[in-house]
């Protein structure tokens, strides 16, 4: 599969997707999650921390408190609950900690992450 043209997506310049390219892990698709009742897309094959940054960067609906959180498990400050997809019950997990899977729903962000709803 070709790598996704994030400029095209994203309508962003060379600098903001490499940007982006830089803090992720090699990726071949956008998986549609839904972030407190609204649908963004994050990379496959990168952590909900990682994606959560990704989005914020592409599209400004995402901001991060950068200082409360290690990204590498040790903190547990991520902790954010969710619902895998054909699951009923919503879990905590830790956002560094858990891979981008299609059809996740995050019902609550850890504290620092804000989702900010865009009128485009």
């Amino acid at each position: 599969m070709p790598p996704v043209d994030l400029k095209t997506i994203f309508n962003v310049d060379e600098d903001t997707a490499r940007d982006a390219e830089d803090i992720l892990r090699p990726f071949d698709e956008l998986i549609p999650i839904i972030v407190e009742g609204n649908e963004i897309k994050l990379p496959n094959n990168n952590s909900l921390w990682r994606g959560m940054q990704f989005w914020g960067l592409m599209t400004g609906e995402i901001s991060i408190d950068f200082g409360l959180y290690c990204i590498a498990g040790t903190c547990k400050n991520c902790k954010t609950r969710i619902r895998r997809a054909g699951e009923e019950r919503k879990v905590n997990v830790l956002a560094c900690q858990t891979t981008v899977e299609p059809g996740l729903e995050i019902t609550r962000l850890a504290p620092g992450f804000k989702f900010i709803k865009k009128d485009y």
